[in-house]
């Protein structure tokens, strides 16, 4: 996209599965030029889940090349010479046996910012554990209750490394100092549950964190279909919903009360939505400006109107906007090492140089 933010930010990225090329891909979408490095065939692990790696993928140039083989490294090198920003996203004793530790790379490319993912950080006694985004969600305290469905984790580590790279590249300009930033999983899962842990470490009660009151949840209607009740304590939304269903009497309650006794006035509530047609609930609740909306599966969304005006070209569009419009999918999924002659041309390695080391095993053409 002409006139991006990140124009003429070159990314290399040597990350896999999904936090490090979520960051990538959030860059890419900011307009950074990103060469996103595979392992040879068969190249990123996503790849074994197909619509992961298309999620992720868009926008960026795949280069191909085995990073063990010292010729694979030295090729790594001359990319990263160039770069602003290096995304990582080995653990710490992998990436230093591979040579692409951040204080490896620092040290043979200074000029370059050094973003690292990992599961526990760079050092401690924890550093080389492996772990997934529900072992995270496990240590942080997230799974005092049902596990998510979405890999929360995974997300939200990618978009502080993201915001790590973007704080990076700024940091340069205003200093012209390279700097090295990591982020863990486990820090982003930590992240994500603050209020509870905040909560426990000043002591603070229960009700020092926000607690369901009844009209918060998941309810079914007459058709099967569910329907999602945010009424949280906005008393005027609960005046509204109580209003709409002819509840009268249960229109003054307060907060605490609709969360003291939360079961049985979730069941008369149930009850009462059951009770009416399911488009004649959608609609008058609707009318009366009540947060709820049907519960969708994504067969159901990717039919919507407004996903429809979210995705270029056939694809998810850029969660930006950028002075009005949204970044379309310049470059499509691409095949392992699509983009590897080109890369390494700009660099001035040669055609039957790239046709050597291709028939030799270290990069993918």
């Amino acid at each position: 996209m002409s006139g991006a933010p990140l124009d003429g930010v070159r990314v290399v990225n040597l990350s896999e599965t999904v936090p490090g090329p979520l960051a990538a891909l959030l860059l890419a979408d900011l307009g950074a030029d990103v060469v996103t490095v595979e392992r040879p065939p068969p190249g990123d692990p996503a790849r074994r889940f197909p619509a992961v790696f298309a999620a992720l993928s868009r926008n960026q140039r795949s280069v191909s090349l085995d990073v063990a083989d010292p010729r694979g490294l030295e090729l790594l090198d001359r990319l990263a010479e160039g770069a602003d920003v290096v995304l990582t996203g080995a653990r710490p004793t992998t990436a230093r046996k591979l040579g692409v530790h951040p204080d490896q790379l620092r040290a043979r490319c200074p000029q370059a910012c050094v973003v690292s993912v990992s599961s526990y950080g760079l050092t401690g006694p924890g550093a080389s554990r492996p772990g997934h985004d529900l072992v995270f969600q496990a240590v942080a305290g997230l799974l005092d209750g049902p596990a998510a469905a979405v890999p929360v984790v995974d997300m939200v580590s990618g978009f502080l490394t993201a915001l790590a790279a973007v704080a990076a590249v700024a940091g340069r300009c205003r200093d012209g100092r390279a700097r090295t930033i990591e982020t863990a999983m486990v820090d982003g899962a930590l992240a994500l549950n603050a209020f509870a842990l905040t909560r426990e470490l000043a002591g603070l009660p229960a009700d020092a964190t926000p607690v369901a009151p009844a009209g918060y949840g998941v309810y079914r209607l007459d058709d099967g279909s569910r329907l999602c009740l945010a009424v949280s304590y906005e008393t005027h939304h609960w005046r509204a919903l109580c209003a709409a269903l002819d509840l009268a009497d249960l229109a003054g309650l307060s907060f605490e009360e609709r969360v003291a006794d939360r079961d049985r006035i979730d069941r008369k509530l149930a009850e009462r939505l059951r009770r009416q047609p399911a488009d004649e609930v959608r609609d008058v609740l609707a009318a009366a400006g009540v947060p709820a909306e049907p519960v969708r599966r994504p067969a159901d969304v990717v039919r919507t109107a407004e996903f429809a005006e979210r995705t270029v070209g056939g694809h998810l569009a850029a969660p930006f906007r950028i002075d009005g419009r949204r970044a379309g999918a310049a470059r499509g999924v691409p095949r392992i090492g699509r983009d590897t002659a080109d890369v390494f041309a700009e660099l001035g390695i040669g055609t039957a140089e790239l046709a050597r080391l291709a028939d030799e095993g270290v990069i993918t053409l």
